[in-house]
């Protein structure tokens, strides 16, 4: 690992800026050379030199359950699920339930059904985080995330948009 391009962690108060903020550190697994896999029933991070600091590692290192529950969503997200949070039958909180058929293969399932089952209140938490952030209910996050994602590709250019009548 590089360490000639080293950077100071914030170690603020605010909590949307301490280390101890799922939001401060999971961004850095979207860097190139960052990868994030569960295998054999493990948790295991591959950073190319140069990707992150020593002291981003040590963090994310410190934080196995963000970064399982970050995958989980990830992995669920890229085999083309829907994620939606609904009440607990079983007390307080929310269960995250995908939805849809995945556009993608799975891959290996059973991996996939072992990740869910272990990080799966790691990655409620997560989206719990996301709809506070977003000022929603957690029952909405499955139509606000769809509204996002459309919204996002047609300022890409990435769904045809409306026709409008042609003026005559």
């Amino acid at each position: 690992m590089d360490l000639r391009h080293t950077h100071t962690l914030d170690t603020g108060t605010d909590p949307e800026t301490s280390p101890e903020s799922a939001t401060y550190f999971l961004h850095w697994l979207n860097r190139p050379g960052v990868k994030v896999v569960w295998e054999n029933g493990k948790l295991r991070l591959g950073v190319k030199p140069g990707a992150l600091t020593t002291d981003e590692v040590a963090i994310l290192l410190q934080h196995k359950q963000e970064v399982g529950g970050w995958l989980l969503l990830h992995t669920l997200w890229e085999a083309g699920y829907s994620l939606r949070l609904q009440p607990s039958e079983y007390g307080p909180g929310y269960v995250m339930i995908p939805t849809g058929t995945p556009a993608r293969p799975v891959g290996n399932f059973p991996a996939l059904f072992e990740l869910y089952d272990t990080f799966h209140d790691s990655a409620v938490a997560l989206l719990l985080d996301a709809c506070r952030l977003l000022k929603i209910d957690p029952v909405d996050w499955l139509k606000t995330a769809e509204r996002f994602v459309r919204e996002t590709a047609l300022r890409r250019g990435e769904c045809p948009r409306p026709e409008r009548p042609a003026r005559g």
